[in-house]
């Protein structure tokens, strides 16, 4: 069966001067798809087949082409916006055609030249493959086969108060403290975490460093990166509310002291009392 926004291995039916038709089975029969000629190279022979990726032109006729997109349908990648209307945005996706991401399907406005997180799905009424920026309905919720310190590629997606938001082997959603990060990051940007912590609701949290690293150099780090973010001064200090400063810097209060300590005897801050840190 054919399956639009994938590689499909199709038998070559006859030649044209627009190319060679391909055979297709689809759920309304079989159905003939154009390879265009500029794709077509001596190798391919009548009643052989070849692999093609399907998708659908500017008049929305199913098209086949050798070349490779960035992504497939029903899965995430993070694309650049190259084009906008009031409809929508367009994005790069490798094909010659560009990816539309409607507007009622982003997260956030996207911009020409924004770097955006989505899923590639296809629109069953129209046959159109699109771009979504919205995720949460995509993301897997059952974490059975998840477990804790294990390692999994993470993609950003987006950001809150307290880290960002990532998609954890490509199936999951899941939290990267600004904390446990080991720099600053961008939506688009991929990295190896490790399972923290599996929460009762399913949530999971993650972290860039494996098991075994102090986690007093890990808060040093991060409060470092967090001074610098801040232009050098945080008014947190030994008596803010352990509730503050877990909001701002994702950290308990009594591992906050020990990187502040740690810091301050490597003469990298300067305690202001009550006004809270500063870079030296």
């Amino acid at each position: 069966m054919l399956r639009i926004g994938s590689f499909n291995e199709l038998s070559i039916l006859r030649d044209s001067p627009h190319g060679l038709f391909l055979e297709a089975t689809t759920p309304e029969g079989t159905q003939d798809i154009l390879l265009p000629k500029k794709y077509v190279t001596p190798e391919m022979k009548i009643g052989e087949t070849v692999s093609v990726f399907i998708y659908t032109d500017s008049e929305d006729r199913l098209v086949a082409t050798t070349e490779t997109p960035l992504v497939e349908v029903d899965q995430f990648a993070a694309l650049t916006a190259v084009g906008s209307a009031s409809f929508g945005a367009f994005l790069d996706w490798g094909l010659e055609k560009d990816l539309l991401l409607p507007k009622k399907e982003q997260l956030y406005p996207v911009n020409v030249g924004d770097t955006v997180v989505v899923r590639v799905a296809l629109d069953h009424r129209s046959q159109r493959l699109i771009a979504v920026s919205k995720l949460q309905a995509f993301f897997l919720k059952d974490t059975a086969a998840l477990q804790e310190q294990q390692a999994s590629l993470a993609l950003v997606y987006d950001k809150t108060d307290l880290g960002y938001k990532v998609i954890l082997g490509r199936q999951y959603d899941a939290l990267l403290f600004y904390s446990d990060s080991p720099t600053e990051l961008q939506r688009g940007d991929s990295l190896t975490v490790y399972i923290k912590k599996i929460r009762e609701d399913g949530k999971v949290d993650v972290t860039a460093y494996p098991a075994g690293r102090d986690a007093t150099e890990q808060a040093k780090l991060s409060l470092l990166r967090a001074l610098q973010a801040a232009d050098g001064h945080i008014p947190l200090h030994d008596k803010s509310e352990s509730d503050e400063i877990q909001a701002q810097l994702g950290m308990s209060k009594k591992v906050f002291k020990k990187a502040v300590g740690g810091l301050y005897k490597e003469r990298k801050i300067v305690l202001e009392g009550k006004n809270g840190i500063r870079l030296a």
